[in-house]
C-alpha cells in the first residue's frame, strides 16, 4: 500500500467508477484512496508516505482524494497537520486541507484565524471554511451564520445541513426552518434535514417518521444510495426508532444483496445495510 501512495503501477484503478447493478458483474478494484479511506488503523505506518505525496503532488484531484482520507482517519492523522496548515495557505488547495482538518479536528487548533477568514470571504466555499473553523476548536457562531443559510439556497443544500449537524444543540435557532425542510420532496434534503434537527433539539417525533418512510421499501428488497445515511441516523435513536426497526428486522437474515450499484460498491454497500440495519435493531431494543 504504501508503494501504492506513492504513485507505483498497480491492479488499483486509477479513478473511482461506478457501475449499475446488473446480473453481469463488473471486475474491477477500487481507486487507492477508497483503499486507504478503511485503513485508519493502519494510519501511523501510511501517513508518512501519504505526507510526502502532499508536499509533492501537483494533482489537484489527488490532493483532494489524500485529503478526504486525512478527514476520514480523523484526529489519528495528526501527524498531517502541518502539512495541511501549509496547504491552507493556498488558494488552489485551501479548501482540501479545510476539509482533511475539519476531520482531524482539534489538533488542527493552529488553523483558527486562517479559516475564520476564509469563512467571512465571499465565496463558494464559505461552509465549508465556517465548518472546518468549528471543528478545530474555533466557536460555533460563524459556522451557525453561514450554515444556518442552507435552508434558503436553491439545489442541493444537504452538505451544508450534514455539517450543520455537527454544531449539535448550537443548531437550535434553525429548528423551524429544519423541521419544514424534512417535509420537502428531495430525499437527501429531508434525510439530512431530520439528522440537523434531532441533534438540534433532540425532536423524534419529527424525525423517525422522516427517516423511516425513507428506508420503508428496503424491506421489500429495493436499495437506494440514500437508505444508507438514513439507516446511520436511525441509529443514533434508541428505542424511538422501534417503529423502522420492526419494519427491518428480517433484511438481514435474507439472502439478497441490498445494493444500487455494481461491481466492488455493491458487495460494500450490502454489508454497509446490514450492519447498519443489525445496529438499528440492537439500538431500538428490537430482535430478529
Amino acid at each position: 500500500m504504501i508503494e501504492l501512495i506513492a504513485g507505483t503501477r498497480s491492479g488499483f484503478a486509477s479513478t473511482s467508477a461506478h457501475y449499475p447493478a446488473t446480473d453481469l458483474h463488473s471486475v474491477v478494484l477500487p481507486a487507492p484512496h477508497e483503499v486507504l479511506g478503511h485503513l485508519p488503523d493502519r494510519a501511523e505506518l501510511l501517513l508518512p508516505s501519504v505526507c510526502d505525496r502532499l508536499d509533492t503532488s501537483t494533482d489537484d484531484r489527488l490532493l483532494s482524494r489524500l485529503c478526504e482520507v486525512l478527514a476520514e482517519w480523523g484526529p489519528v492523522a495528526e501527524a498531517a497537520v502541518p502539512r495541511l496548515l501549509d496547504l491552507l495557505e493556498g488558494d488552489r488547495t485551501w479548501t482540501a486541507a479545510a476539509k482533511a482538518l475539519g476531520g482531524i479536528g482539534p489538533a488542527g487548533s493552529g488553523a483558527r484565524d486562517l479559516l475564520l477568514s476564509r469563512s467571512r470571504a465571499a465565496g463558494p466555499h464559505r461552509e465549508l471554511a465556517a465548518w472546518a473553523y468549528w471543528r478545530v476548536g474555533g466557536d460555533p457562531g460563524p459556522a451557525l451564520d453561514v450554515l444556518g443559510e442552507c435552508g434558503a439556497e436553491r439545489g442541493r443544500p444537504h452538505p451544508a445541513l450534514r455539517r450543520l449537524a455537527d454544531l449539535g444543540t448550537h443548531a437550535a435557532p434553525c429548528a423551524d426552518r429544519l423541521r419544514a425542510m424534512t417535509a420537502g420532496t428531495d430525499d437527501w434534503t429531508r434525510v439530512e434535514a431530520a439528522h440537523a434537527l434531532w441533534a438540534a433539539t433532540g425532536d423524534v417525533e419529527t424525525v423517525v417518521p422522516v427517516l423511516t418512510a425513507i428506508v420503508r421499501d428496503l424491506a421489500q428488497g429495493t436499495c437506494l444510495p440514500v437508505m444508507l445515511p438514513a439507516l446511520d441516523h436511525l441509529t443514533r435513536l434508541g428505542r424511538a426508532a422501534l417503529p423502522a426497526a420492526h419494519l427491518l428486522r428480517d433484511v438481514p437474515a435474507r439472502d439478497q444483496r441490498r445494493r444500487s450499484d455494481g461491481g466492488w460498491r455493491g458487495f460494500v454497500q450490502d454489508e454497509k445495510v446490514r450492519s447498519a440495519v443489525r445496529r438499528l435493531l440492537s439500538a431500538s431494543g428490537s430482535s430478529t
